[in-house]
């Protein structure tokens, strides 16, 4: 009997840690985009490494970049997964951001590239003057390496009609005729090209060179500077994830389908991108700095030292 009610009190006393733990925990709330490379915070999410870590994290899906950088400095996210070039663009509008994690690296070894119909008349990016061609995002990554690509290689990326659409869209948006092509990653640049009988001409990511950083965990750098803890711990989970991930790719996918609103076998057959947290000031952004200011995106190189939060001991 005496062991029965020790055992109690100390169920008790384990709940009692576990709910302070529990309202202790930081509230995060975490704007991603629908796509593979954001697997490690969905991971975190789900397998529990961000409340490991202290942390209460909500996940919250969004558009596109530009949208969760407006979030950011609204305060309505305090974490944001947008690309380097729409986060640069903020900077250069004054708006104080820094880099805390990465999601992946260049090369990708994913599908990615202009998909266009095969009515279009399109071959490639000579063909492009007077086409309208769907981007998740007017400046985003997608868009600014599109047009670079495009100019690179003989054609005139001012001649083409931009539209924004999103990401889940470039499959029906293309079978429909509503565009002549989209710019593309996988799972939906694969989908465009099985489902509505696409094709796709080029990989602009080729011009990327490798190590470079695909898209940036963001936060405002006030935030930053206040939450060191949370940072720390947030960059932990990241790390946990990514150490899951390669041991239990059943798992991962199902988050993966959980969270984009993928149909299962569709990211049961999906490459998995070339994943990669850890962040270096010049590799992971000298090619997005040059960039932005090529393109007239920005109008001054970014302090890449200030921006980057390291890793601790890094």
């Amino acid at each position: 009997m005496k062991r029965t009610i020790a055992g109690a009190m100390l169920t008790t006393a384990a709940l009692a840690l576990s709910a302070i733990s529990a309202l202790a925990a930081d509230k995060i709330t975490l704007m991603y985009t629908a796509s593979a490379p954001n697997l490690a915070a969905f991971i975190a999410k789900d397998q529990g490494f961000f409340e490991k870590h202290g942390l209460d994290v909500d996940l919250k899906l969004a558009q596109n970049g530009s949208l969760i950088v407006s979030a950011l400095v609204s305060g309505s996210a305090q974490v944001g997964i947008p690309t380097p070039v729409v986060v640069f663009q903020a900077i250069d509008n004054g708006v104080d951001l820094q880099a805390i994690a990465s999601t992946n690296v260049f090369p990708d070894p994913s599908a990615a590239g202009l998909v266009v119909s095969k009515t279009s008349g399109i071959k490639g990016p000579k063909d492009l003057g007077g086409k309208k061609i769907g981007v998740p995002g007017v400046g985003g990554l997608l868009d600014v390496v599109m047009r670079e690509w495009v100019d690179r290689n003989g054609g005139d990326s001012s001649k083409i009609n931009i539209v924004e659409i999103t990401l889940p869209q470039s499959a029906d948006i293309l079978k429909a005729g509503q565009v002549d092509g989209v710019a593309s990653v996988d799972p939906f640049a694969s989908r465009a090209v099985e489902a509505a009988g696409g094709t796709l001409i080029g990989n602009y990511l080729d011009i990327i060179p490798d190590g470079t950083v695909a898209s940036i965990y963001t936060v405002q750098t006030e935030w930053a500077t206040a939450h060191k803890k949370d940072v720390a711990g947030f960059q932990a989970a990241l790390d946990d994830a990514m150490g899951y991930i390669k041991t239990h790719d059943k798992e991962a996918r199902e988050s993966l389908a959980k969270y984009t609103t993928l149909p299962p076998p569709v990211v049961a057959g999906l490459k998995f991108p070339n994943f990669s947290t850890h962040l270096d000031p010049e590799k992971s952004f000298k090619f997005w700095n040059e960039l932005a200011k090529h393109r007239g995106l920005t109008t001054k190189d970014i302090d890449l030292k200030a921006f980057t939060v390291r890793y601790p001991g890094e």
